[in-house]
């Protein structure tokens, strides 16, 4: 599991006091988010004169300076003990060195242990088959993403800061939360990745400057996968639905359902005389847009639009 060095946490209370995503960091510093991201989580060592080149980008305080500066001798120094056995590691490389004699079916079984987003995916139009989760209604589904929607945001706000939220609003209720940025080359075809049982949020480095930007995709992307880490990372037992099974226990339904209403919330659906208008104040694709604009057309949310 990925885990925040003392340098990592530092520098996210440092971005939350000064109101800024990783992206801006990261642009202000002249590196990739990505590079950024995999500082603060340890997967990269910190460059020599890294703490300077910050200083030099963004005013600091002594205090926030002699801050961080403890925070990189910490994390240097950190000895980060192994608690696995050593049989176990044994185990785990015999594993790895032959992982292609493994079945093909079993291999499938293990790749279902990280909820992820693939490249080319339309939303409510997935073609691949999700995770086999417990059932929930679409009715139980929009409670909830209503009740995280008053967690963070007022009543009138109407587009969901969703980036915001996974890199400074969850930190607040669980500090153990990494949401993490990374390279193309790392994830491939998936956009995110939310492993089970791990507080872990994964974007893609482009999917997540897309978000940031408002691209529309990007942002459903985003809060698609927000809907894994809330509602699937603790599953006990993880296979694919089949289809004679029904669509409310598959894991890609629920996410879009919890996306689409975190995104596009029925309490603000009547303000709008169309998908169109619903899809450019919400910051989602005309695609997106159709589709809840149709499910709340046929439940009859649309029948009280206020006229303007």
């Amino acid at each position: 599991m990925a885990e925040l060095t003392p340098f990592g946490i530092a520098v996210r209370k440092l971005r939350l006091d000064k109101g800024l995503k990783l992206l801006d960091m990261a642009e202000k510093i002249g590196v990739t988010p990505s590079f950024l991201s995999a500082i603060e989580t340890g997967r990269k060592p910190i460059p020599g004169g890294f703490l300077t080149k910050i200083s030099r980008s963004i005013p600091l305080s002594l205090e926030e300076i002699s801050t961080l500066r403890k925070a990189i001798d910490r994390t240097r120094t950190e000895v980060r003990v192994n608690k696995k056995s050593e049989q176990d590691r044994e185990l785990i490389a015999a594993f790895a060195r032959r992982l292609d004699d493994v079945p093909a079916e079993i291999i499938d079984e293990l790749r279902k242990i990280v909820m992820k987003s693939h490249s080319g995916e339309v939303p409510f139009r997935r073609k691949r088959k999700g995770i086999f989760v417990d059932p929930l209604s679409t009715s139980s589904i929009r409670a909830f993403a209503e009740k995280i929607r008053n967690i963070f945001v007022g009543e009138n706000i109407i587009a969901f800061p969703i980036v915001e939220v996974l890199e400074w609003g969850l930190m607040k209720f669980d500090k153990e939360f990494v949401f993490d940025v990374q390279e193309a080359s790392l994830l491939g075809a998936d956009e995110g990745r939310v492993p089970i049982r791990e507080k872990q949020l994964i974007l893609r480095e482009d999917v997540y400057v897309g978000a940031c930007k408002r691209n529309p995709r990007d942002i459903f992307t985003t809060a698609h996968e927000f809907a894994h880490y809330l509602m699937h990372r603790n599953i006990s037992f993880a296979r694919t639905r089949d289809d004679h099974e029904k669509v409310y226990c598959d894991s890609e339904w629920q996410a879009d359902t919890f996306a689409g209403t975190l995104l596009m919330s029925p309490r603000h659906a009547r303000l709008f005389k169309n998908s169109s208008e619903m899809a450019a104040a919400c910051g989602v694709s005309e695609v997106a847009a159709r589709v809840m604009w149709d499910k709340y057309a046929s439940e009859g949310v649309l029948d009280q639009q206020l006229v303007r």
